[in-house]
């Protein structure tokens, strides 16, 4: 029992070539070992696509076949020549990636699905990903519009915001789906241990559509990194891609030529978008200091601004409210941070001090007021401070004007 067990992990995890390993039996897929450092022949070069191609990788960390693959479209995507997006699914990691890969009914991984399977290619060759990049991005596709706008509100979370813009003469019925992205994985690695790429987190939507002709369906989703179980995402690390497909069902297959059928679902139209930090203007600052002072004398004052966002304060801005220019206190001060500063009126008079405060994003928030009231200054101040540190002097001079 024990070397039938061990047989069988072995016949799960080894490599063959630049295959595809088996998902669904012990066996190496052998049909698909090609050179993946082959350059393209001339008939590959790019073309100009009627639409985005939309790439779909079924994959595994346990995979010894995979990380070939995670690189081969690694390397294709950021040469920037070709008309596309992908995305891995880890499906052993990933629920939202498991759900989607077995849609496909699949055999191997890992295997690249072309516009949701017009194309299938199970193992690594990029001449082959070259060719059915193209000859997706040849197809004919209805005219579809899709935009995309993703708003990075911090702590995990973003404003999704879509439309999609039938102009057909007819209603387009099919399906629509948001992918939420990793560019480079700080959850998984592939089997060699390196970050898995455009690695799946989840799908921010994922419905049934009707456009009716000449209409647009549109938008604005709030997904939550934190609900959805990713605390740990940044904003320069994750991408959003939309995705739209018809309600045509073609018969494909995830074991070339005729094995593992499932219903395709052409991909027609595909947009991505990188959340954009949605900056918000610091609170009005907080003005802490006397409401009273002297001719002359310097009065000390302590500003302090919140910003939502968390982003340093670069500078305030104060006006003292005598006439004279503003002065700027520049920082960066950390939000919320108490700045000091000090100023001297050279009259008397009723004052209002006003300030703002900009981040370090050059946004600046609303102002805040405080008066300030400066007497006038008395002739006999010095007479009155003697008398005051002599209170018996003061008392006969009180008796004396009392008896006058």
């Amino acid at each position: 029992m024990k070397k039938f067990f061990l047989a069988l992990i072995i016949g799960i995890f080894v490599l063959s070539g630049l295959g595809a390993g088996a998902i669904k039996s012990n066996d190496v897929k052998p049909a698909f070992e090609t050179n993946i450092y082959q350059e393209p022949s001339a008939s590959l070069v790019p073309m100009a696509y009627t639409h985005t191609v939309l790439v779909e990788v079924g994959t595994a960390t346990w995979c010894p076949s995979c990380p070939a693959s995670n690189s081969a479209w690694h390397t294709i995507y950021a040469s920037g020549n070709y008309d596309f997006e992908y995305t891995e699914m880890v499906y052993d990691m990933n629920s939202a990636a498991n759900q989607r890969f077995n849609e496909f009914n699949p055999m191997w991984v890992p295997t690249s699905y072309f516009d949701a399977g017009e194309y299938v290619y199970p193992g690594t060759s990029i001449p082959t990903f070259y060719s059915y990049l193209n000859s997706c991005g040849g197809r004919v596709v209805p005219d579809i519009v899709a935009n995309l706008d993703v708003a990075w509100l911090g702590s995990a979370k973003m404003d999704i915001t879509y439309s999609v813009l039938n102009n057909e003469a007819s209603a387009y019925p099919g399906k629509m789906r948001i992918y939420v992205i990793e560019l480079e994985s700080t959850l998984w690695n592939d089997y060699s241990g390196n970050p898995y790429n455009h690695a799946l987190l989840d799908f921010a939507a994922n419905q049934v559509i009707n456009i009716p002709a000449g209409g647009s369906i549109s938008d604005t989703i709030t997904w939550d990194g934190v609900t959805e179980g990713f605390p740990g995402i940044t904003q320069d690390n994750i991408q959003v891609i939309l995705a739209v497909f018809d309600d045509t069902f073609h018969i494909s297959y995830s074991d070339p030529p005729s094995g593992n059928p499932f219903n395709a679902y052409y991909s027609d139209e595909c947009v991505a978008a990188i959340p954009t930090v949605q900056n918000n203007p610091p609170g009005k600052p907080t003005i802490d200091g006397p409401a009273e002072g002297k001719p002359n004398v310097a009065l000390e004052f302590t500003f302090s601004a919140v910003d939502p966002d968390g982003d340093d304060i670069s500078e305030f801005v104060v006006n003292w409210g005598d006439g004279t220019a503003d002065q700027t206190i520049t920082g960066p001060f950390t939000s919320g941070e108490d700045v000091q500063a000090s100023y001297t009126w050279a009259a008397s008079g009723s004052f209002v001090i006003t300030a703002k405060a900009m981040d370090d994003k050059d946004a600046i928030g609303p102002v805040e007021t405080q008066p300030v009231t400066i007497p006038r200054s008395r002739a006999y101040a010095p007479l009155y401070r003697f008398l005051e540190n002599h209170p018996q002097l003061l008392l006969i001079l009180k008796l004396v004007l009392h008896q006058i």
